[in-house]
């Protein structure tokens, strides 16, 4: 991905063979740096971290400006990338935001049925209260803070369940919290993707409290496990880092935590869910309502191909 001058070549010949109109650049640093050098425009797509980090040191700030101003239109992810990308190019750009989506018609609520046979697939009690966290294991996706948080809740909620899925280098000290803290969690490991949907909608609420570390170099670059369990009708509780208040809307598809690490404040949000039927069918459905209409492939498959017009 170099942006070695044989590569210019090669894209201006691959663009000419197919009668091109523009190029569309991603991930923008590096392979942004070809754009200028193009014979026709380019646009560049902005996810998240690979804005942010250069966009935030001297130097290569200075080379992503310039990339991103040359750009006939951005394509970004969310709001958070569209305005690190503005940042580090000192003013307004083109742009378009087109978030992550989801296959609605896979990811979808389950019947009492559905739901109980998911259950027993993945060894949870059918009458068991659970708190879902799917994502790699690393430090800045907070489970941490989430296994803290169901611990201090356990003694007076007997049902209460936590149940992560997925792999990752804090494994093994997420683990040891949740043996010192006698935390009722269930580590499942690696779930096939075929499988997430009724992962999903075993859960009574999902969670990941992302956060942002190393100064705001590195944050959430939007969180589309947040918008997968949305399509499922699960309401969510996040923290506020980067795109995750875009995926999540507080109060009404679920709850966003200003500061991720407030553990008391975590099992606050979780309490209210969990002992507010209506509030929790209300979130339910404001969240799959969300996914149908803001998050569905079709609906930005059709956003998506309104900005390529603009290239035409």
């Amino acid at each position: 991905l170099l942006p070695h001058p044989w590569m210019v070549q090669r894209i201006n010949s691959m663009a000419a063979d197919f009668g091109a109109d523009f190029v569309v650049l991603d991930p923008a640093l590096p392979l942004g740096l070809v754009g200028p050098s193009l014979k026709l425009p380019y646009m560049v797509v902005l996810h998240g971290a690979e804005v942010t980090v250069p966009g935030r040191l001297p130097g290569s700030k200075q080379v992503l400006g310039h990339v991103l101003r040359g750009a006939q239109h951005i394509i970004s992810a969310g709001g958070y990338p569209d305005q690190e990308g503005m940042h580090a190019a000192g003013r307004a750009l083109p742009s378009t935001v087109v978030p992550p989506g989801v296959d609605t018609s896979r990811f979808v609520p389950l019947s009492v049925e559905q739901r109980r046979d998911a259950r027993v697939k993945f060894g949870i009690k059918e009458d068991a209260e659970v708190v879902l966290g799917i994502s790699r294991l690393v430090p800045r996706k907070g489970f941490d803070t989430l296994i803290k948080a169901v611990a201090q809740l356990a003694p007076h909620r007997p049902k209460l369940q936590l149940v992560i899925a997925s792999t990752g280098r804090d494994e093994s000290r997420l683990k040891k919290i949740a043996e010192e803290t006698r935390a009722p969690v269930s580590f499942l490991g690696r779930v096939d993707h075929d499988d997430l949907p009724r992962l999903y909608g075993c859960a009574d609420i999902f969670s990941m409290m992302c956060r942002n570390r190393w100064g705001g170099l590195e944050q959430e670059g939007f969180g589309i496990v947040f918008v997968e369990a949305a399509s499922c009708g699960v309401p969510q509780v996040a923290g506020r880092s980067g795109g995750a208040a875009e995926a999540v809307l507080d109060g009404v598809t679920g709850f966003v935590l200003d500061n991720p690490t407030d553990v008391a404040g975590l099992a606050a949000r979780i309490t209210t869910i969990l002992d507010d039927d209506a509030l929790r069918l209300s979130m339910s459905r404001a969240s799959r309502e969300r996914a149908e209409t803001e998050f569905d492939y079709e609906v930005l498959a059709r956003r998506l191909g309104n900005v390529l017009k603009v290239g035409q």
